[in-house]
Formats: C-alpha cells, structure tokens, sequence
C-alpha cells in the first residue's frame, strides 16, 4: 500500500505533468490534462463508502500533510487496491499538488519488481485526483523498530537484501527513491518486504526543466550529505546512502545521528562520523559493521558505485554469517 506522505519533507518536490504509462492491466487514466480549476474548490474530505473513479473506498488507513490513504475496491478487477487521495483541506498550490502525484504514478509505473509496490491506476475522479497502487497486508518497518527496538542482524540484512534488489529495478528505469526509510518499507506476514511510497521520486526523463536552484526534498535522518545539499543532482548513490541509514537504524535500534532539530541531523550528516554499529551492538561481526560504514560514507565515490557491487559485498557478509 502507499504510506502517507513523507513526515518530514525539507520541501515539497518540483515535477512535470506527465502522464504515467500503463500495461493491459491498469486502467486507462481518465482525464488527462484537467486544470487546477476543474476539481471542486470545496470537495468533503472522500469517506468510507465512497466512489471514486472505479474504486470503492472500503477503509480509511491514515492521512499525511496532504493525502488521504484509503484500502479500496477495484470493481473492474475484483480486488483490494491502495488509494492515495489529495487532501485538498491541506493544499497550498493545487497545482504542484496535482502534478506531484502524476509525477509519483508515472514514476511508479516505470518500475516492475516483485518488491517494488505494483501501480495499478491514476486519474482524475471530479473531486479528487488519486493514485491506486497493489494493496499489500504488512506493516510498515518504521512501525516495528519502535515497537520493539534493533532486529536479530540474520533479519536485518534479509532485509536490507530485498531492498537492494528492489532499488536495483528502480534504478534500472532511471530513477532515483531520495526517501529511503523504515517507514517507507513494507514487510508482510512472511517477513518480505516492498518498497512502497514514491512521491519524491526523480526520474531524469519525467524532471521539470529549468530549475533556478538547489531542491530540497527528503527526511532529514535518513539523508545523503549530496542530497541535503541539492536534491536535484543526486543519483542511486544517495538511496545507498539512506539504506545504509536504514541497515544502521535496523541493527542497533537508533539512527547514527540524533539532534534536536532537522539542521542538527543534517549538520551531523555533512560533518560527523558515526558511531560503528559494533561498538552499539554486543557481537555484532565486525563485516556487518563494516558493510553498514561503507553505505555511509560521506563522499558518495567511496560508497558502493551501483547495486551490483552492493551486492556481491552482501551476499560475502550473509555467507559468512552462515
């Protein structure tokens, strides 16, 4: 299912109105080119019961800054599907709102994985725009480290090893997460994993052009150091980086840098050194620990260069473990 919205977005994403591509088995998008000024300035918040598009809202699953997510029903399908609605209560620019989440879904539907949450459909319903992705049973994995702290490291890197799969996929359609997170990582009754939430997704071919300066977008604990500084450059190496933040967080049960404010973290991220997970964890193996260092390393050429070779670096750690 989509999560909400980034909790703690640095600022909202710039992005083109593109149309995302489907396959025989999405639905077509329905109006393609509306007008801010097309959707009801004073639509009610969308309610269980509620139709819309071809979907019938069946259960509400939270609400963010500015979307609503609900579980609903594909009438066309006969299947469970996960709603993301605009919340326009909470919309400053409805216009960047809207191509946001066109942005989301078009990045969305470039990515076909068995980890990555599956695109099923975005339109325009006459009062909300929506985004309706597979619906999947889980809880997210931010949901379960404060719940219960640092995970057995056999889990952590089962983990952590879906989750490079899944980015490899993304980043073979050209795009890049920059929201990489706990929360943003869906783990199943089984205990396998999805990628889910693409709203600050960039994708080279669907990016605005003519930026002025630097974009900020992603979660401050999480956040390469190329990536606080401008969002709009990044690359692969910057989700690497924020999985590396996740490995740490998922190992040890805290992040690797803590402040009281957002300029605190980012400060710590651009400037200091973390803590090495094994001297936070009791017998911890030193290779795990080393592993989570190198995804960290502040200067995004001494990181892992591509999923490959994170790879290859991952299954040399969980061979040893075993």
């Amino acid at each position: 299912m989509p999560p909400l919205n980034s909790t703690d977005p640095l600022a909202p994403t710039s992005v083109t109105e593109t149309s995302a591509t489907s396959d025989p088995h999405t639905h077509q998008n329905r109006q393609r080119n509306p007008s801010p000024d097309a959707f009801s300035q004073s639509a009610p918040p969308p309610e269980v019961g509620t139709v819309v598009g071809p979907f019938v809202l069946q259960a509400k699953l939270g609400e963010g800054v500015s979307c609503h997510v609900f579980r609903g029903w594909d009438q066309t399908r006969s299947a469970p599907v996960a709603l993301k609605i605009l919340n326009w209560a909470n919309v400053y620019d409805r216009n960047s709102a809207m191509k946001q989440l066109r942005m989301e879904a078009a990045a969305l539907a470039r990515v076909k994985h068995p980890k990555v949450v599956r695109f099923i459909d975005f339109g325009f319903d006459p009062r909300w725009p929506y985004l309706a992705t597979e619906f999947c049973e889980g809880r997210p994995l931010g949901e379960l480290l404060r719940a219960g702290g640092a995970l057995p490291p056999e889990w952590c890197l089962f983990l952590i090893s879906q989750m490079v799969d899944a980015l490899g996929a993304v980043w073979q359609a050209g795009i890049v997460h920059r929201d990489i997170k706990p929360d943003n990582i869906l783990i199943g009754p089984n205990g396998n994993a999805k990628l889910i939430d693409f709203g600050l997704a960039k994708a080279d071919v669907l990016s605005a052009r003519g930026r002025t300066g630097p974009e900020l977008a992603g979660t401050a604990a999480y956040l390469a150091p190329e990536q606080a500084k401008d969002a709009s450059t990044v690359n692969h190496r910057a989700d690497i980086y924020s999985l590396g933040v996740t490995l740490y967080e998922t190992l040890t049960g805290r992040l690797p840098f803590e402040g009281r404010n957002r300029v605190q973290v980012i400060f710590q991220h651009l400037n200091a050194v973390p803590v090495p997970p094994a001297e936070r964890v009791e017998g911890l193996p030193p290779l795990v620990s080393d592993l989570c260092l190198w995804m960290l390393s502040k200067n995004a050429d001494e990181r892992p260069q591509n999923y490959q070779e994170l790879r290859q670096a991952l299954d040399t750690v969980i061979g040893i473990r075993r």
